[in-house]
């Protein structure tokens, strides 16, 4: 996953040059010159990815190349032909695109070793849809200034940063009736669903806040979140080991 990650970044970075200008400009200037060099690189990787996928299953290869098909889709006028701009220009289907095409990956990835025990499917892919939706609009909030300028309808730019925080927290809200539902599936690790919810909640009232459009600090505790969240599952299991 982790070379599927960086390919589809690398690549996004390429398509959405004009963006980031605006949003980004050190990262802007970074890809300038570049671009040919983060391109091979992205391409090598997304191979790589795909060949350890198929060694593993078939079925995993595939599975990996939604986030691939989801972002040409996304970022390029693939569709202009028949009629439909690139998915990034379409108000809600680029947060719903970008969030299902990771969804897909990180819930149907584990089913391999279920052995056909799917039950934790059904409350895994809500919740990473979830996470994964708040997380897109928040990258949103940080761009909102040049999604703007370059006509871009995100859910920031056509009802504001007030109204997206409420969205959001509306949505993360909806882990928790999630989680009553499957409280049993996962008992040994409620604590830490609980936390994640918990700093759902805190991320999302920083980054809709004034003042708190820090890229390196969205990156890290946004983005990072399942890093974040691994070392609290490594922690406690640690402890309860003892």
């Amino acid at each position: 996953m982790f070379l599927v990650i960086y390919s589809v970044y690398s690549l996004n970075r390429l398509t959405d040059q004009e963006e980031d200008a605006v949003n980004m400009p050190e990262r802007s200037l970074f890809v300038q010159g570049n671009e040919r060099f983060l391109l091979a690189l992205a391409v090598v990787s997304y191979v790589v990815a795909l060949f350890l996928g198929w060694l593993e299953s078939p079925f995993a290869a595939v599975i990996l190349l939604f986030p691939l098909v989801a972002g040409l889709l996304y970022s390029k006028n693939i569709l202009s032909t028949v009629g439909i701009p690139r998915l990034k220009d379409i108000f809600l289907v680029k947060s719903l695109v970008v969030a299902s095409s990771w969804t897909i990956c990180a819930a149907f990835l584990p089913a391999l070793y279920l052995h056909g025990n799917f039950t934790k499917i059904w409350f895994v892919f809500p919740f990473f849809f979830i996470k994964m939706f708040i997380n897109t609009v928040l990258f949103d909030v940080r761009d909102v200034e040049g999604d703007a300028l370059n006509n871009i309808k995100t859910i920031p730019v056509v009802i504001g940063i007030p109204r997206t925080r409420q969205l959001l927290l509306i949505i993360q809200s909806l882990l928790a009736t999630w989680l009553v539902f499957f409280l049993d599936l996962f008992s040994k690790y409620q604590i830490i669903l609980i936390i994640s919810m918990i700093y759902g909640y805190m991320y999302i009232l920083y980054f809709c806040g004034k003042n708190n459009n820090k890229t390196l600090s969205r990156d890290i505790l946004v983005d990072g979140e399942w890093i974040i969240m691994s070392m609290w599952v490594w922690i406690y299991v640690g402890i309860d080991s003892c």
